[in-house]
């Protein structure tokens, strides 16, 4: 029981979080929500007065009233129920249009802040999630919400009202009878209670296994190359039926407690009502309460009636919402990198790096040292090459550059000032990546330069292709610079990617230089262009190069010849070569001759 207890209170807490939650992203829309709520309790107040006017009139009809004077006053009454429908018509029209300009930018800067957040995590989270995980967050769990505060909340207000403007008022006609209609309220409460907590775990649960398979919806399509290649479309959709089938078993589960609580307020209200209705009679039988009077009773409890039957669906509704705002929340609860002006970028290095001590392990492999002692020191303008063999710990040494990661130990230092004193908008944008395998975005040629620079002018992206060695094949292209490259680049053959990727890093007009294995999957005709274009790119500029053909670092100032995260040796290819019993002289006799 203490148990039970203490979870109850725990969602207590939360489910207040939740609505704080909801009404932060509100507030800033009060001036359109609160006119909203206004006009939804005037409708509500509406109905009730319609129902009451309804009732007075068929109350005066069975007690009997006849004659030209009854008649005149059902004429009027009927054109004033007119009125009154045609009012509510009118403010219901701008109440609907207020929720939804409310609620739907509420949920537009939901959506931005989530994804800002999901955007500026830590490589070392980003990592530890899914890409498919993130995807569903945004997509299914922010659309779960979205029902709730343009559905789900209003009626609840609008229920909320109506159910207390019609206690008031048969409070005032008959307390003996209201009392004993009020009295079957607290079984739904402790129902709500009793089923809600259940109700909101279980549709946690389905929302975590919705997001499991928008995972392998998007790693099928991102890999569907390797899928098609392997023939692996059966084992896709296997997958993709294992994930929906736990979804749809938890999602089934969710119903049990759903179904059992609305078959209950049924027939609790089923049972009140039958109830409530022999009282009535008891009391008109003893002279009690009158018929006229009884008929608006009636006609105010019917009312009561449909408003409560109505909250086990908005509850349920409710608590999906909350399942789904949760995970949202602990997106936007993730620690992010540390945010900084755009100005920042306004210094530029001269490029000279100093590695002293770095010592590294991944956050989730923290057993598994991936870097040792490792120690670099490159003047400004040199070229260094890192090789070795794959796992040696050369693309950590580049995130650790560009402060994907911290190191265990050690320091980093640029222009001679430590990186972590560095705001990651000045370190950043003094760096620039050509990596091995280029992944474009889906947009034109020329958005995809201008990534490198989005102010760029016409002319700069044109000047930066051209350096590239670019320029001809997309002036051949039909459409020119406006030419989709489809998902990641794929209209593209390697060479072009890898050049366009050249004309992003000219543009970008980097202090320092990171080129990963930029050529190794290349053509010999494609790999002299995009050779060439690296040459014009890393003049002049402080490059960092990580190969495995070392027929691409023999001009380097200085070679770093890396094994199991430590340097090996140090020194220029010709002192390499000549170094008797060197893994770099074996691998040059092995490559080079």
């Amino acid at each position: 029981m203490a148990e039970e207890r203490a979870s109850k209170k725990l969602w207590d807490r939360a489910a207040w979080k939740d609505a704080g939650f909801f009404l932060n992203y509100l507030r800033p829309h009060y001036n359109v929500f609160v006119p909203a709520v206004i006009a939804l309790a005037i409708t509500g107040g509406m109905t009730i007065i319609f129902i009451k006017e309804l009732a007075a009139v068929a109350g005066k009809g069975i007690g009997g009233a006849t004659g030209p004077e009854w008649m005149a006053e059902l004429n009027h009454s009927v054109w004033f129920l007119v009125g009154i429908v045609a009012v509510q018509a009118f403010i219901a029209f701008w109440r609907i249009l207020l929720f939804a300009k409310a609620s739907e930018r509420a949920l537009a800067a939901l959506r931005l802040d989530t994804f800002s957040r999901i955007i500026r995590l830590p490589m070392g989270t980003l990592n530890r999630r899914r890409v498919g995980e993130l995807a569903s967050r945004l997509a299914n769990d922010v659309e779960a919400m979205r029902e709730t505060l343009v559905v789900t909340i209003p009626m609840l207000i609008r229920h909320s009202v109506m159910l207390s403007l019609c206690l008031v008022l048969i409070l005032n006609m008959s307390v003996k009878l209201s009392l004993f209609m009020i009295g079957t309220i607290p079984v739904v409460i402790v129902m709500i209670a009793i089923f809600g907590s259940r109700i909101r775990k279980l549709t946690k649960r389905a929302q975590d296994n919705l997001a499991a398979s928008q995972v392998v919806v998007d790693e099928s399509l991102q890999s569907i190359v390797s899928v098609k290649a392997f023939r692996n479309e059966a084992y896709e959709m296997a997958r993709y039926d294992k994930n929906l089938g736990e979804y749809l078993r938890t999602v089934i589960r969710a119903a049990i407690p759903r179904a059992s609580f609305i078959a209950f307020i049924i027939f609790a209200f089923s049972v009140a009502l039958i109830l409530v209705t022999w009282f009535a009679m008891r009391m008109l039988n003893f002279g009690e309460i009158g018929k006229a009077e009884l008929t608006q009773f009636a006609g105010l409890t019917g009312m009561i009636a449909a408003s409560f039957a109505q909250f086990p669906e908005l509850i349920t509704q409710l608590q999906r919402s909350l399942g789904a705002t949760e995970r949202v929340r602990e997106i936007l609860r993730d620690e992010t990198e540390l945010e900084d002006g755009e100005k920042a970028a306004t210094r530029r290095f001269r490029g000279e790096i100093e590695m002293h001590g770095v010592s590294f392990a991944y956050p989730t492999r923290p057993d598994a040292v991936v870097l040792r002692d490792f120690d670099l020191s490159a003047k400004a303008g040199q070229r260094i090459a890192l090789v070795g063999p794959s796992g040696s710990g050369k693309t950590t040494t580049v995130s650790l550059l560009f402060r994907f990661y911290d190191p265990t130990s050690g320091e980093i230092r640029i222009d001679g000032q430590p990186i972590r004193d560095m705001t990651l908008t000045t370190l950043r944008r003094n760096l620039a990546l050509v990596p091995q395998e280029v992944l474009l975005f889906g947009g034109s040629i020329k958005e995809n330069i201008a990534y490198g620079k989005p102010s760029a002018t016409e002319e700069e992206i044109i000047s930066a292709a051209k350096k590239a060695n670019a320029h001809d094949f997309i002036a051949g292209l039909t459409e020119g610079y406006e030419t989709l490259v489809g998902d990641r680049g794929t209209q593209l053959s390697g060479g072009q990617r890898q050049r366009i990727a050249i004309a992003r890093a000219i543009l970008a007009d980097p202090a320092i230089l990171i080129l990963d294995e930029a050529t190794s999957s290349l053509d010999a005709e494609s790999e002299r262009l995009v050779q060439d274009a690296l040459d014009k790119l890393m003049e002049n500029r402080t490059s960092v190069i990580i190969a495995h053909r070392l027929s691409t670092v023999r001009r380097c100032d200085q070679i770093l010849v890396m094994s199991g995260g430590a340097i090996l040796e140090r020194g220029t290819h010709d002192e390499l070569v000549a170094k008797p019993g060197g893994l770099y002289g074996s691998l040059a006799r092995l490559q080079l001759e």
